[in-house]
Formats: C-alpha cells, structure tokens, sequence
C-alpha cells in the first residue's frame, strides 16, 4: 500500500499518542493517589519514584546499544518498539487498576519500573527513527513538532478524562481507572499501526561499545549543552506537574479545579508549539528554544507574585486569574522540547561525519538517561523535603502551617524559574546551524 511522505511522518507521530500516561498523569494523579489513598505518605512515595527512575536510568545505555547492535530482517528499530508492547500495557495495567486495598511500596515500585523500562525501549527507538525518517534540518524540526503536537493532543484528552470525571464529582480511583482504560486501547493500537505502515532502515551501520560511546559524548560540549539544558527543563516542568494537585488544594484551596486547570494550561501548549516551531523554521532551533524558555521564567514569575496578590480573593476570582495565567504560562510548555530532540538529532549527524559510525540510538540514550535525573530528583526531592525537613502532611492540605505552605509557595515557583533561565541561557550557545549541518549530511553522503 503507497501512503503519502505525510502521511507517513503523522503515523510516525501518532506512536507517541499513549506515552502521555507515563508522564503527567503519573506525577499529577498517581504519586498522590497513592501517597494518600494507600497512606504510603509523600516521603515513601517519593523514594519509589526516585529508585525506580533511577534504575531505569540505566536501562538507557543498555536499549540504546541494543537498537543500534541488533537490527532485524524487520529494520533497525521496528522490532523493539513492538517487544515495550506487552511491558507497557501489563504495567499499566496493575499501576491504574490496583487490585487491592492494601498496596504496598513494593507493588508501585515494580510497575512504574516497569512502565518506565517499556517507555524508554520504546522512546529511544522512536527517537532514532526520526533520523531516518527526516533527515533534513527543517523537516526534523517539522517531524519532531507535529510529534510533540500528538503527544499534547493526547495529554489533552488524557487530562480531560479526570477533568470531566471531576465536574461530575468521580472518586479519584474512577479517575485513575479511566486513564488506564485510555492507555490500554491506545498503546497496542497506535504501535500496530506504524510498524505496519512505515518502513524502516533496513541495516545497520557500523557499531561501537556503548561505553565507548558515552565516554565520547560525555567530551562533546555541544551536546551536553542541550543535555544540561534538557535536564533543567525537566527538573523544572516535572517539579511544577509533581507539586501541582498539593499546590493548588494546600495554597489556592483551590483542588476541585486542579484538572480543568491542567487541560487549559495543555491547550494554549498546543497553540504555542506552532509558534515556536515557526520561529525555528524561520530563524534557528535553538534561537526559538531559548526565547521559549526565557518566556516561561518570566510567566512563571509573574504568576508568583499574582498568587500572592490573589490569596485572600474569592473561590471563582482565583479559579479565573489562575486559568488565566496557566493559559499563558502553557504556550511555552512544550515549544522547546521537540527542539532540543531535533537539535540532539543533528549533533548525531555530525557524530556520524566525524567518526563514520551510526550512534543515533547510543546518543538519544544518553541524553535520556541524563534527562532523567532531572525528572526523578525534581520528584523525590521535594516530596522528601516538604515531608520529612519541612513537615509538610498532605492529608491536612490547607491545614498545614503558615510555614509549610510558604516554603511550598516559594519552592514550586523559584526553582523553576532558576531551571527555565539557566536553560535558556545554553540554548543560546548552541552552535549548528542550518547551513553547518547541510555541510555534515554532504560528509555523511
């Protein structure tokens, strides 16, 4: 069957629609479900978050060098993205429907490990397809763009799920089950759909040890300043997604609109990611990338000092100006990820021209395993400090003391503003630019 190039690269996207569940919902919905619900309590939940990512973390290098070294009569990396098939759906299974009320540290460790070792075989297979399937400086960015576009549709929807559940005052857990009802239909379906429509690189080229391979991108400055910045972008946005439900009920009193907050903050994400998508067009990735960061410090300061204006204000007068604000603060949300990927993907071209060896999966596994640090400590860390330093039980919500709710305050605010300018700052020192890697794909030809 002959499918058009664009049609191609949409159900390429189209394989990242279920990876939302392990993101958003896991740190918005599932960490304090089971924190609570299960009274396993901030601290414990927050160090099974932390061990299971951080075990994860190195999983990264092994499915990288796996996708690079073991190429099937299939292509280079069909075959793995269809073996996360039944890793994603078993874990999702027992982590959004837990079966009994009793659960256990243990129970949640090994199925977010789980889910997690099945996203990254799938992702990093993903993520070096695209340097096949687009090898071109703007039809990377173009690719990677409507690739992030799907995957904030699909939070959209997935975030939505609880956000309707919730004006028809569902329980929780009735929250929790209709994600993974979503998770269960979508990740077999979207996976079965591109490997049988798109083609793959059919061979591989010549290998290196993983360990090599890192000891060399650990000496690559222009990588590990799109890396560093990655893992401040992720330190940052995961904090505020960990912290968010906790925010919005201990300090706006405001829990009963944390889901429809949510959805509005992904839909301007939506708008915003053709913004920065077309300014990249126009002038450069990494131009687009650190002006979007920029951005997102400044909103994000700006929304501290209206919260504490707003504090003694009504229940619709907060609701409103916070929706407000989080409508603004998401035109940023996701406009400088799928840069920072495209411009990763062109720094393994020039790997690729300089030492004539394919690294794309080694590479793309590096950066994912570095990039996750950022996510887990930005999780663990606060959770055991609010908890455990601080004092602050999630159970007593705006009960809690003065004290703890104005380190909370400052702590979801500053520290994200601190990522997203130190972020934006390495951004702007990234050096290829459309015209260098023209030059490196004629060295790879």
């Amino acid at each position: 069957m002959t499918i058009s190039e664009n049609t191609k690269k949409f159900i390429y996207s189209l394989l990242v629609f279920p990876f939302p569940v392990t993101g958003i919902p896991i740190l918005v919905y599932i960490l304090p479900f089971y924190a609570s619900s299960f009274n396993l309590g901030l601290s414990l939940v927050g160090l099974i978050f932390f061990a299971g990512r951080i075990i994860d973390v190195f999983t990264d290098p092994i499915m990288g060098a796996l996708v690079d070294r073991y190429p099937s009569k299939y292509g280079k990396h069909k075959h793995w993205i269809f073996l996360s098939l039944p890793v994603l759906s078993i874990s999702a299974y027992f982590l959004f429907f837990p079966q009994d009320q009793f659960i256990s540290g243990w129970d949640l460790f090994f199925a977010l490990f789980a889910l997690y070792s099945g996203f990254t075989l799938a992702n990093i297979a993903q993520l070096s397809w695209a340097s096949f399937i687009a090898p071109d400086y703007d039809e990377r960015t173009k690719l990677l763009t409507l690739r992030e576009i799907v995957a904030i549709i699909a939070t959209l929807i997935v975030i939505s799920i609880p956000a309707v559940i919730e004006i028809y005052e569902g329980s929780f857990l009735l929250k929790i089950n209709a994600i993974g009802i979503f998770a269960l239909i979508g990740i077999p379906f979207t996976i079965f759909l591109g490997l049988f429509f798109l083609k793959d690189k059919k061979s591989s080229s010549n290998y290196d040890n993983p360990l090599k391979s890192f000891k060399r991108f650990f000496k690559n400055k222009t990588l590990n300043r799109l890396v560093f910045a990655s893992v401040l972008l992720a330190f940052a946005q995961s904090l505020t997604g960990g912290l968010f439900v906790i925010f919005m009920d201990s300090i706006l009193e405001l829990s009963d609109y944390a889901s429809r907050a949510i959805f509005i903050n992904f839909t301007f994400a939506v708008l915003g990611i053709f913004l920065w998508r077309n300014i990249g067009l126009r002038y450069t990735k990494h131009f687009a990338a650190s002006l979007c960061l920029l951005y997102a410090g400044i909103l994000f300061l700006i929304q501290l000092f209206i919260v504490l204006l707003i504090a003694d204000a009504s229940e619709s007068v907060k609701a409103g100006v916070l929706f407000f604000v989080l409508a603004m603060y998401g035109i940023s949300f996701s406009g400088a990820s799928p840069l920072i990927i495209s411009m990763v993907a062109d720094v393994s071209d020039a790997e690729h021209a300089e030492s004539d060896v394919n690294k794309s999966g080694a590479m793309f596994a590096y950066y994912t395993t570095i990039t996750k640090v950022g996510y887990t400590l930005a999780v663990a860390v606060p959770y055991i400090f609010l908890e455990t330093v601080i004092g602050f039980d999630i159970n007593l919500g705006p009960e809690n003391s003065i004290f703890t709710k104005n380190i909370l305050l400052y702590l979801y605010h500053l520290v994200p503003v601190v990522c997203f300018f130190g972020a934006s700052f390495l951004l702007s020192k990234h050096n290829i630019s459309r015209e260098s890697h023209s030059e490196i794909k004629e060295n790879i030809s």
